[in-house]
């Protein structure tokens, strides 16, 4: 895909955070969970135990720097269909590329599908919109583009996923999927991997989504 591209048909892009975590976020920076997790108080063998399985519930944790973080919880990942899914890593593998990342949803649409599943109604979220050109110009080495919801086993049927989830820009097959999807699936999310430290730089808005 080339740059341009990304940036003409997404000049948006939509990160959802927990109610009253974004003046952390853009006070600190949009960090992965592995980063909050390894710099925080708990002791390794409670480090270990947060990262080596899917979240069942959204965990708050005490950070010396950052204060209380909260982590989102990973139930769409259901670790006995991951495990049939996987092509070329290990359910332990995958869950590390997903916490040395932070996602973004290319699409509007795609943030109001999340905000309308069960275990997100209901309550207040807030949402970070960020410039696409912005963020690409700063860190387009660390972004990587992913054509499924890479934390999400729900069913049987799920996508296969592997060392090519992730694929950088340039790489990513776009033209290709375009002409079978719509332009909403044709990329699905924007993952960062090591996070965006300054992503107050990109955020053009902030919003709270009431329960």
């Amino acid at each position: 895909m080339d740059v341009s591209e990304l940036i003409d048909r997404y000049p948006r892009l939509y990160h959802l955070a927990e109610a009253g975590s974004a003046q952390a976020i853009t006070g600190h920076g949009l960090l992965p969970a592995e980063h909050i997790v390894s710099t925080s108080t708990l002791n390794a063998d409670e480090q270990a135990a947060i990262l080596s399985r899917p979240r069942p519930q959204k965990l708050a944790i005490a950070h010396p720097v950052l204060g209380e973080v909260t982590l989102r919880d990973q139930t769409p990942l259901r670790a006995h269909i991951l495990d049939k899914v996987l092509i070329d890593m290990s359910p332990q593998q995958w869950l590390t590329a997903l916490n040395e990342r932070v996602f973004l949803w290319l699409h509007p649409e795609r943030l109001d599908q999340l905000l309308g599943a069960r275990r997100n109604r209901g309550r207040p979220h807030d949402v970070l919109v960020i410039d696409t050109a912005s963020l690409v110009a700063a860190h387009d080495r660390r972004i990587q583009l992913s054509a499924i919801n890479s934390g999400a086993t729900l069913y049987p049927n799920a996508p296969a996923r592997g060392t090519r989830t992730f694929q950088t820009i340039e790489e990513y097959p776009f033209a290709e999927r375009l002409r079978k999807r719509t332009p909403q699936t044709a990329v699905v999310e924007l993952a960062v991997r090591g996070g965006v430290h300054d992503v107050a730089d990109h955020v053009v808005d902030v919003f709270r989504v009431a329960a």
